[in-house]
């Protein structure tokens, strides 16, 4: 993409479409789909397409987080995910996670109502609420205490599990901040809607 000059209007960034993909990049694609199903290539994934190499590893810790059997339960790795999205506000990031949570884990619409307050809940486990409580913390630079981490131990999380724990939390926060500052300046509007979770989703590619 071509910068422009002081004062001049900014193109939208180009996104590497599944089209226009070159070997190496469609490889990943089709990885990401296969994994995650067609609908969950989405753009976050033609930005980072610019560097396969970056894609690359971008898209395993991804997987690795959130696809491949690890300490933690996946629900609660995407319910990390969903927590993070509804503290900024943004609409691409919640609908993404919940989507995910509905399609994959079964959970109703009162189910994701309890989880986006989930302090006041009374239906959600206390060892899901200390590992959503503490994330919260970490992703939005709030200080955390040795009271927090005891309450981690307590609800039984190992030490490997505190570990993907904050794994997945600095990934999707991070790309919840990508989606903040930089989709709003995408070329979104282009990508194939059938790479998308859902309408709502589509309403929100591309908006500032």
């Amino acid at each position: 993409m071509t910068i422009p000059k002081s004062g001049e209007p900014a193109a939208r960034f180009s996104l590497v479409k599944p089209d226009e993909a070159d070997p190496a990049v469609a490889a990943i694609f089709d990885d990401i789909r296969k994994t995650k199903g067609a609908n969950f290539l989405t753009p976050t994934w033609g930005f980072f397409a610019h560097d396969p190499e970056l894609l690359a590893l971008w898209w395993g810790l991804q997987k690795r987080l959130q696809k491949i059997s690890g300490e933690v339960p996946k629900h609660v790795m995407f319910g990390i995910t969903f927590v993070c999205a509804t503290e900024v506000g943004c609409p691409r990031c919640i609908n993404n996670a919940q989507v995910h949570l509905q399609d994959q884990f079964k959970l109703s619409d009162e189910a994701i109502l309890e989880l986006s307050d989930f302090e006041n809940s009374t239906v959600i486990p206390e060892k899901e609420k200390a590992a959503y409580r503490f994330c919260r913390k970490m992703a939005f630079d709030q200080p955390t205490t040795e009271e927090d981490f005891a309450a981690l131990r307590d609800a039984g999380y190992t030490e490997r599990a505190i570990v993907e724990m904050i794994s997945i939390t600095i990934l999707e926060s991070g790309f919840i901040r990508r989606a903040r500052a930089v989709a709003p300046f995408e070329d979104g509007a282009y990508w194939p809607k059938e790479n998308l979770p859902s309408a709502t989703y589509a309403q929100n590619v591309g908006s500032k």
